[in-house]
């Protein structure tokens, strides 16, 4: 789908008028999906080494891609210049883990499955580079704040239900680029990439050490509208 829409895109910008990137307001949203980079398995293994309760069995994502979207708004101080803020919503991804008792219990194993729903604000400047009248590659750079809710349910070592959630937040490094098509002089078809870096807290034997993602990948389909062309 998201091929079909970008080729149509193109087309219309081949044959639209040309216009040249002025400076201004405009708004837009975009719809794609994120990729959670997977390293939860090292990092659960070395929380619990050594560890005198529990012996690590295993650990990693049960899915690592979701549909995500975002809504941005930003000003062109100068035709190659400018800033953009947004809220990016990253979806949410599963685990799962599983610790072998060290102590004797009714259920020798505890079988934990995790979620992670990440979203939140971001604040970049970007540079853009006119290819031609209609078409241009964006390179931007900026901060996020990674606000992640985290739950998790299973069965404990004791055979019990478990049950736990936690909410913490992080601000963190942003880059990206991106391929704009000036449809007509008011609306904009931008194709993205996008990196967030360091999600989360490493995984750890704390309330907040639920799991960092070293980064989160998010390719997005945009739509965007200039104010006063």
């Amino acid at each position: 789908m998201l091929k079909k829409l970008l080729c149509t895109t193109l087309i219309a910008a081949g044959i639209g008028a040309a216009h040249a990137a002025d400076p201004g307001f405009y708004v837009g949203a975009g719809i794609g999906q994120a990729r959670y980079d997977d390293s939860l398995t090292g990092q659960i293994r070395s929380a619990y080494t050594n560890d005198p309760g529990y012996a690590f069995v295993s650990g990693r994502l049960t899915d690592d891609t979701d549909n995500a979207w975002k809504l941005f708004g930003g000003y062109r101080f100068l035709p190659w210049l400018g800033v953009e803020f947004a809220w990016v919503d990253f979806g949410q991804v599963s685990s799962n883990y599983v610790l072998h008792s060290q102590v004797p219990l009714t259920n020798a194993d505890a079988n934990i499955d995790g979620r992670y729903e990440i979203a939140g604000p971001s604040a970049t400047v970007f540079g853009e580079l006119d290819f031609n009248d209609r078409t241009s590659g964006i390179l931007r750079v900026g901060a996020y704040n990674a606000q992640v809710d985290y739950s998790e349910t299973g069965t404990g070592a004791d055979g019990q239900p478990h049950r736990f959630s936690n909410s913490d937040d992080n601000t963190k490094l942003t880059y990206g680029l991106g391929l704009n098509v000036r449809v007509t002089p008011n609306w904009d078809v931008r194709l993205d990439w996008d990196r967030y870096t360091d999600a989360g807290r490493r995984f750890a034997l704390t309330n907040d050490g639920n799991g960092r993602f070293d980064h989160i990948d998010f390719v997005s389909l945009n739509l965007a509208y200039r104010f006063g062309q």
